[in-house]
Protein backbone atom coordinates (compact mmCIF):
# COMPACT_ATOMS: atom_id res chain seq x y z
CA UNK A 1 0.00 0.00 0.00
CA UNK A 2 1.44 3.08 -0.80
CA UNK A 3 1.94 6.03 1.05
CA UNK A 4 -0.78 7.88 -0.57
CA UNK A 5 -3.28 4.98 0.12
CA UNK A 6 -2.18 4.73 4.02
CA UNK A 7 -2.51 8.75 4.38
CA UNK A 8 -6.49 8.43 2.67
CA UNK A 9 -7.51 5.61 4.87
CA UNK A 10 -6.06 7.61 8.09
CA UNK A 11 -7.87 10.52 7.15
CA UNK A 12 -11.04 8.89 6.00
CA UNK A 13 -10.85 6.33 8.66
CA UNK A 14 -12.78 8.81 11.81
CA UNK A 15 -15.05 10.12 9.55
CA UNK A 16 -16.44 6.72 8.62
CA UNK A 17 -16.97 6.25 12.18
CA UNK A 18 -18.50 9.95 12.69
CA UNK A 19 -21.11 9.50 9.89
CA UNK A 20 -21.79 5.58 11.90
CA UNK A 21 -22.35 7.08 15.04
CA UNK A 22 -24.35 10.09 13.91
CA UNK A 23 -26.70 7.35 12.03
CA UNK A 24 -27.03 5.39 15.50
CA UNK A 25 -27.77 8.77 17.28
CA UNK A 26 -30.59 9.18 14.72
CA UNK A 27 -32.21 5.92 14.54
CA UNK A 28 -31.94 5.99 18.45
CA UNK A 29 -33.79 9.83 18.40
CA UNK A 30 -35.99 8.86 15.65
CA UNK A 31 -37.23 5.87 18.91
CA UNK A 32 -37.07 8.19 21.49
CA UNK A 33 -39.68 10.25 19.49
CA UNK A 34 -41.64 7.54 18.32
CA UNK A 35 -42.10 6.43 22.18
CA UNK A 36 -43.16 10.18 22.84
CA UNK A 37 -45.50 10.46 20.11
CA UNK A 38 -47.59 7.35 20.25
CA UNK A 39 -47.32 5.63 23.64
CA UNK A 40 -48.07 5.37 26.96
CA UNK A 41 -45.22 6.15 29.06
CA UNK A 42 -46.30 3.54 31.69
CA UNK A 43 -47.32 0.72 30.11
CA UNK A 44 -45.63 0.80 26.78
CA UNK A 45 -48.53 0.28 24.50
CA UNK A 46 -50.00 3.03 22.50
CA UNK A 47 -51.68 5.81 24.21
CA UNK A 48 -55.39 6.88 23.15
CA UNK A 49 -55.13 8.78 20.18
CA UNK A 50 -52.69 6.35 18.84
CA UNK A 51 -55.26 3.70 19.37
CA UNK A 52 -57.97 4.69 18.32
CA UNK A 53 -56.46 6.03 15.13
CA UNK A 54 -54.89 2.72 14.17
CA UNK A 55 -58.43 0.88 15.30
CA UNK A 56 -60.15 3.12 12.34
CA UNK A 57 -57.89 1.68 10.08
CA UNK A 58 -57.71 -1.45 11.31
CA UNK A 59 -61.52 -2.40 11.59
CA UNK A 60 -62.58 -2.39 7.99
CA UNK A 61 -60.39 -4.72 6.98
CA UNK A 62 -60.61 -7.19 9.39
CA UNK A 63 -62.94 -10.21 9.10
CA UNK A 64 -62.88 -11.68 12.06
CA UNK A 65 -61.12 -9.27 14.62
CA UNK A 66 -62.27 -9.74 18.53
CA UNK A 67 -62.48 -5.67 20.14
CA UNK A 68 -61.95 -5.41 24.10
CA UNK A 69 -62.38 -2.74 26.37
CA UNK A 70 -60.33 -3.76 29.90
CA UNK A 71 -60.99 -2.17 33.28
CA UNK A 72 -58.62 -2.90 36.14
CA UNK A 73 -61.18 -3.87 39.52
CA UNK A 74 -60.78 -1.43 42.75
CA UNK A 75 -57.80 0.28 41.26
CA UNK A 76 -58.50 3.44 43.51
CA UNK A 77 -58.33 1.45 46.55
CA UNK A 78 -54.74 0.21 44.99
CA UNK A 79 -53.56 4.12 44.87
CA UNK A 80 -55.56 4.96 48.13
CA UNK A 81 -54.48 2.27 49.87
CA UNK A 82 -50.51 2.08 48.65
CA UNK A 83 -49.67 4.79 46.88
CA UNK A 84 -50.08 6.14 43.32
CA UNK A 85 -46.56 4.52 42.43
CA UNK A 86 -48.26 1.19 43.22
CA UNK A 87 -50.51 1.74 41.05
CA UNK A 88 -47.72 2.75 38.51
CA UNK A 89 -46.67 -0.74 38.89
CA UNK A 90 -50.26 -2.28 38.25
CA UNK A 91 -50.55 -0.03 34.95
CA UNK A 92 -47.23 -1.17 34.56
CA UNK A 93 -47.40 -4.87 34.37
CA UNK A 94 -50.66 -4.76 32.34
CA UNK A 95 -48.56 -2.86 29.72
CA UNK A 96 -46.10 -6.29 30.26
CA UNK A 97 -48.58 -8.43 29.80
CA UNK A 98 -50.25 -7.18 26.60
CA UNK A 99 -47.04 -6.58 24.81
CA UNK A 100 -45.95 -9.71 25.84
CA UNK A 101 -49.12 -12.20 24.41
CA UNK A 102 -50.12 -9.46 21.87
CA UNK A 103 -48.99 -10.35 18.04
CA UNK A 104 -47.04 -7.67 16.10
CA UNK A 105 -50.50 -6.95 14.01
CA UNK A 106 -52.71 -6.72 17.11
CA UNK A 107 -53.38 -3.44 18.96
CA UNK A 108 -53.41 -2.41 22.57
CA UNK A 109 -53.99 0.96 24.12
CA UNK A 110 -53.90 2.54 27.41
CA UNK A 111 -57.15 4.60 26.66
CA UNK A 112 -57.84 5.60 30.17
CA UNK A 113 -56.50 5.90 33.74
CA UNK A 114 -56.93 1.98 34.37
CA UNK A 115 -58.68 1.11 31.14
CA UNK A 116 -56.91 -0.30 28.36
CA UNK A 117 -57.81 -1.37 25.09
CA UNK A 118 -56.72 -4.71 22.53
CA UNK A 119 -57.82 -5.25 18.84
CA UNK A 120 -57.17 -9.03 17.89
CA UNK A 121 -56.90 -9.08 14.40
CA UNK A 122 -58.31 -11.92 12.40
CA UNK A 123 -58.36 -14.58 14.95
CA UNK A 124 -61.01 -17.16 14.50
CA UNK A 125 -63.69 -17.13 17.61
CA UNK A 126 -61.59 -20.22 19.58
CA UNK A 127 -58.74 -18.07 19.78
CA UNK A 128 -60.28 -14.85 20.16
CA UNK A 129 -61.61 -16.25 23.41
CA UNK A 130 -58.28 -17.95 24.74
CA UNK A 131 -56.37 -14.83 24.01
CA UNK A 132 -59.21 -12.61 26.17
CA UNK A 133 -59.02 -14.96 28.95
CA UNK A 134 -55.38 -14.97 28.88
CA UNK A 135 -54.85 -11.21 28.64
CA UNK A 136 -57.58 -11.08 31.35
CA UNK A 137 -55.72 -13.22 34.02
CA UNK A 138 -55.38 -11.68 37.67
CA UNK A 139 -52.37 -9.38 37.53
CA UNK A 140 -49.47 -9.00 40.03
CA UNK A 141 -47.00 -6.29 40.81
CA UNK A 142 -45.14 -5.29 43.80
CA UNK A 143 -45.57 -1.88 45.74
CA UNK A 144 -42.57 -0.52 45.38
CA UNK A 145 -42.93 0.85 48.74
CA UNK A 146 -43.26 -2.38 51.13
CA UNK A 147 -42.21 -4.61 48.63
CA UNK A 148 -45.76 -6.28 49.04
CA UNK A 149 -47.00 -8.51 46.49
CA UNK A 150 -50.44 -7.38 45.40
CA UNK A 151 -52.82 -8.40 42.77
CA UNK A 152 -55.66 -7.07 41.13
CA UNK A 153 -58.45 -8.65 38.89
CA UNK A 154 -59.60 -7.13 35.79
CA UNK A 155 -62.69 -7.18 34.04
CA UNK A 156 -63.50 -7.21 29.98
CA UNK A 157 -65.97 -6.25 27.58
CA UNK A 158 -66.04 -7.85 23.95
CA UNK A 159 -67.52 -7.03 20.74
CA UNK A 160 -66.50 -9.45 17.25
CA UNK A 161 -65.44 -6.69 14.64
CA UNK A 162 -67.89 -6.17 11.70
CA UNK A 163 -66.54 -4.03 8.92
CA UNK A 164 -69.80 -2.67 8.33
CA UNK A 165 -70.35 -1.32 11.33
CA UNK A 166 -68.44 1.79 12.50
CA UNK A 167 -65.62 2.02 15.16
CA UNK A 168 -68.18 4.10 17.53
CA UNK A 169 -70.82 1.62 17.63
CA UNK A 170 -68.29 -1.37 18.19
CA UNK A 171 -66.50 0.53 20.99
CA UNK A 172 -69.54 1.47 22.85
CA UNK A 173 -70.59 -2.27 22.36
CA UNK A 174 -67.58 -3.32 24.35
CA UNK A 175 -67.90 -0.58 27.19
CA UNK A 176 -71.58 -1.83 27.13
CA UNK A 177 -69.85 -5.79 27.50
CA UNK A 178 -67.62 -4.14 30.29
CA UNK A 179 -70.60 -2.34 32.36
CA UNK A 180 -72.34 -5.68 32.42
CA UNK A 181 -69.16 -7.74 33.84
CA UNK A 182 -68.32 -5.05 35.99
CA UNK A 183 -72.18 -4.72 37.64
CA UNK A 184 -72.45 -8.29 37.92
CA UNK A 185 -69.74 -9.03 40.00
CA UNK A 186 -66.45 -8.19 38.23
CA UNK A 187 -63.41 -10.53 37.16
CA UNK A 188 -64.99 -11.30 34.52
CA UNK A 189 -65.23 -11.36 30.49
CA UNK A 190 -68.60 -10.41 29.10
CA UNK A 191 -69.65 -10.77 25.46
CA UNK A 192 -71.61 -7.89 23.39
CA UNK A 193 -73.84 -10.79 22.17
CA UNK A 194 -74.93 -11.95 25.60
CA UNK A 195 -73.32 -15.09 25.40
CA UNK A 196 -71.87 -16.71 29.05
CA UNK A 197 -69.66 -14.86 31.25
CA UNK A 198 -66.31 -16.32 31.66
CA UNK A 199 -64.91 -16.31 35.04
CA UNK A 200 -60.94 -14.57 35.00
CA UNK A 201 -59.52 -16.06 38.26
CA UNK A 202 -56.63 -17.51 37.22
CA UNK A 203 -53.24 -15.83 38.33
CA UNK A 204 -50.62 -15.11 35.96
CA UNK A 205 -47.27 -14.15 36.17
CA UNK A 206 -44.63 -13.04 34.27
CA UNK A 207 -40.73 -13.82 34.85
CA UNK A 208 -37.58 -12.70 34.22
CA UNK A 209 -37.00 -13.66 30.78
CA UNK A 210 -40.08 -12.92 29.73
CA UNK A 211 -39.85 -9.34 30.83
CA UNK A 212 -36.80 -9.36 28.53
CA UNK A 213 -38.81 -10.37 25.93
CA UNK A 214 -41.27 -8.26 26.56
CA UNK A 215 -39.03 -5.66 25.94
CA UNK A 216 -37.52 -7.04 22.75
CA UNK A 217 -41.55 -6.62 21.10
CA UNK A 218 -41.98 -3.77 22.63
CA UNK A 219 -38.74 -2.34 20.63
CA UNK A 220 -39.79 -3.84 17.88
CA UNK A 221 -43.46 -2.92 17.74
CA UNK A 222 -41.95 0.92 17.92
CA UNK A 223 -39.91 0.64 15.37
CA UNK A 224 -42.94 -0.84 12.99
CA UNK A 225 -45.15 2.29 14.18
CA UNK A 226 -42.33 4.37 13.54
CA UNK A 227 -42.05 3.26 9.60
CA UNK A 228 -46.25 3.58 9.17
Amino acid sequence: MTDMALESLFIGTPFVFLFMLGSWQQVSAIRALTKRAYYDPLSKVFNRQTFIGRLKRALPKSRTGLLLLMDVDHFKRINDQYGHAAGDRCIEAIGHRLNWHLRLEDLAGRIGGEEFAVFLADVSEEHGKTVAVRLGQPVSFTDPSAKEHLTVTLSVGAVWAQSDVSFEKQLVAADDALYVAKSLGRAQLRFADGSEAIALSSQSELTSEDYAGVERRTNSKIELAARQ
